[in-house]
């Protein structure tokens, strides 16, 4: 369904505050040969556990603030208790006065190795390297928490991307793997990310993504050409990046988060001439050109 025909409701919610983070998690373990599958199964719920009973921040958060985090596991190797697998976050972010939730994160990290022992739980201490798997649950959720905060207030989410520094910090200095900056993926890993949103150069993009959703998505109930011309504006920002950092992975964390959106909310509603988005975005976006040629 088309992002401008969902019915705008306000929300009439309970005070009743929470956890910060609804997440939902689904361990596949179908490339692993092995008829007892309880490991697994009880591999989801630990980290379910983690991500849902912990506070990872100081916030009172209402019951329709959560982020809303889908966590894919797909486990490709598995001996005596130590695993292989791939990690895929998924992310949504409510729209103010509104049924929609907004993609806000989607990173996979590939090839990460962990050991799990069943029906040991997992436990977090911001202070101390606990285990691989922990350190990479709790760091990516700060990255969340980081990104989600920035959305809301500017510059705000630096508390938190400097806590999934210190995680970082902590398992390389405990000689966790898959931690430096020559992991699997290229530049494309946890370390580059947070060296990107830590960097005096992500500026544009952290300011990008409070325009685009407090001054954007979030006044869409209230003026839908405005809501639209600032998202516009708020992407257009995201050009100096491109032009300073050339394949920056903080525009390709982006685009593979909101290419579908923009489509969206670019192609129905009240009308925008779109011709210099379309340009820009084939610039900074090439690989999503055949998504754009539809604002054309």
């Amino acid at each position: 369904m088309k992002l401008f025909k969902i019915i705008l409701i306000f929300f009439f919610t309970n005070l009743i505050f929470s956890q910060e983070i609804d997440g939902k998690v689904i361990v596949n373990s179908n490339l692993i040969n092995q008829t007892n599958k309880s490991v697994f199964s009880n591999l989801e719920k630990s980290i379910s556990t983690l991500i849902n009973s912990y506070s990872w921040t100081n916030d009172k958060i209402l019951d329709y603030e959560k982020i809303d985090l889908s966590l894919l596991i797909t486990v490709t190797n598995y001996s005596d208790n130590n695993f292989t697998a791939n990690f895929q976050f998924q992310s949504l972010r409510p729209v103010l006065n509104s049924t929609y939730q907004t993609p806000l994160f989607n990173f996979v990290e590939k090839n990460f190795q962990f050991k799990f022992i069943e029906f040991e739980p997992l436990l977090y201490n911001e202070n101390q390297y606990q285990s691989n798997l922990v350190s990479l649950i709790s760091f990516y959720i700060n990255i969340i928490l980081g990104i989600d905060s920035d959305s809301y207030i500017k510059e705000s989410g630096k508390q938190f991307y400097n806590k999934s520094q210190e995680i970082l910090n902590l398992a390389n200095q405990s000689s966790g793997l898959g931690w430096n900056s020559s992991h699997s993926g290229g530049r494309i890993n946890k370390f580059w990310l947070i060296e990107n949103l830590n960097s005096i150069n992500s500026t544009e993009f952290r300011d990008m993504l409070y325009n685009y959703h407090t001054e954007g998505l979030d006044l869409m109930h209230e003026n839908i050409s405005l809501s639209k011309n600032n998202i516009l504006n708020s992407i257009l920002t995201l050009e100096k990046t491109d032009r300073r950092t050339p394949n920056s992975l903080l525009l390709k964390l982006f685009f593979e988060t909101k290419s579908d959106e923009i489509v969206d909310i670019f192609s129905s509603g009240p009308k925008l001439n779109t011709e210099l988005l379309y340009n820009k975005l084939n610039k900074m976006a090439p690989f999503y050109s055949n998504k754009w040629y539809q604002l054309r």
